[in-house]
């Protein structure tokens, strides 16, 4: 049975998501503040979250991030703003800190159920194919975070791990520092400048064929690139 949590200070919708989803026999945990949410997150691990952005405690933005940031100890559920706001610049900035996808205020629970059930059936759909990411001789395993080159394996840090996983996930783009910071080291906390530069050096060290994969895009970030 799919779990759902419910993040809404306002009873009535509250209460009105609650019975949309457990018709769909779902089970739902509910609360109206950011704060409780996080530590029924933390006991419970529900796949999907549908989060209000203002909240008590803590709000809808901060509570993204912080679960987003903490995967080992919140999981990894879909997260589904629902907003009374109608600025793009909200709706673009809560993508961004990981929500999946919106739903202005007032709202039609019933494709609120629908959208819940697209994106478990995509995400069940990528687990599926994606536990094995690989680059050029380079194999990452997701479920036991191997790394194998050429069918040996090499011992990683969780950061240089992270950081290689990064960049093979968007092997082609550029993935600048800002994101880097924000995915790989929770940039609430000051990393340095330098730091982004360290570990890239490290993971060309300690795996040599990417020293001509990985290219250095000035001012922005660093691209991960095949050979031709």
């Amino acid at each position: 049975m799919k779990k759902v949590l419910i993040v809404e200070d306002d009873l009535e919708i509250q209460e009105l998501i609650k019975y949309f989803f457990e018709k769909e026999n779902y089970k739902v945990d509910k609360t109206d503040d950011g704060l409780k949410a996080l530590k029924i997150l933390k006991k419970e691990k529900s796949d999907v979250i549908i989060l209000d952005l203002m909240l008590p405690g803590i709000d809808g933005k901060n509570f993204a991030k912080i679960v987003r940031s903490l995967p080992e100890e919140y999981g990894n559920p879909k997260i589904i703003m629902v907003t009374a706001k109608t600025e793009i610049e909200d709706v673009l900035e809560g993508l961004e800190i990981g929500a999946d996808d919106y739903l202005k205020k007032p709202f039609d629970p019933r494709e609120l159920v629908l959208r819940v059930k697209k994106l478990l059936k995509e995400d069940k759909q990528e687990k599926k194919e994606e536990r094995i990411y690989k680059f050029s001789d380079i194999e990452l395993d997701i479920d036991t975070h191997m790394v194998l080159v050429k069918g040996e394996e090499i011992e990683l840090s969780k950061k240089e791990y992270d950081l290689l996983l990064l960049l093979v996930r968007n092997k082609g783009l550029v993935v600048t520092r800002e994101k880097i910071l924000d995915e790989v080291w929770n940039s609430n906390y000051y990393t340095g400048d330098r730091t982004v530069d360290v570990y890239i050096s490290k993971l060309r060290e300690k795996i040599p064929l990417l020293s001509d994969s990985i290219h250095t895009v000035k001012g922005v970030g660093y691209k991960l690139k095949e050979k031709k």
